[in-house]
């Protein structure tokens, strides 16, 4: 089945999630959010450790980058679904701004209460993780 994306590509778990051009510029985006700076893995298991327990990110920041690499999966296959099933899409800047919103909600769900606002996790992530840079 090709890419509902019309990349022309067929489609796979890491294409969809990683390799076709709606999901890489999201990660993109994703990680200019963030301030950080990471080459694309190959496969979903590599992005994951590599996203999760980046080097030189302090050990208790690992489970913050784990639920925004949850939230960014999730909000790709919501998004996919629309595609294929509402034939709805959603721009890159929708999406990262429902990502913000899902991990600030499932983090708000597990760490209560959180020292930092919804502003000021889309505005600094980083800060909010306790991280200096």
């Amino acid at each position: 089945m090709a890419c509902a994306a019309g990349c022309d590509t067929t489609e796979t778990v890491t294409h969809l999630f990683l390799h076709c051009t709606i999901s890489s510029d999201l990660w993109s985006k994703v990680q200019n959010w963030l301030g950080i700076s990471l080459v694309l893995s190959i496969d979903m298991r590599q992005h994951f450790i590599q996203f999760t327990k980046m080097v030189g990110m302090p050990r208790f920041s690992h489970s913050f980058f784990a639920i925004i690499w949850f939230a960014t999966i999730w909000i790709m296959w919501k998004d996919q679904n629309s595609r294929v099933f509402q034939t709805t899409t959603s721009n890159s800047f929708t999406l990262i701004e429902k990502i913000q919103q899902q991990s600030f909600s499932w983090l708000k769900s597990k760490q209560v209460p959180l020292a930092f606002s919804y502003h000021d996790w889309c505005n600094h992530p980083l800060l909010c993780m306790g991280v200096r840079m």
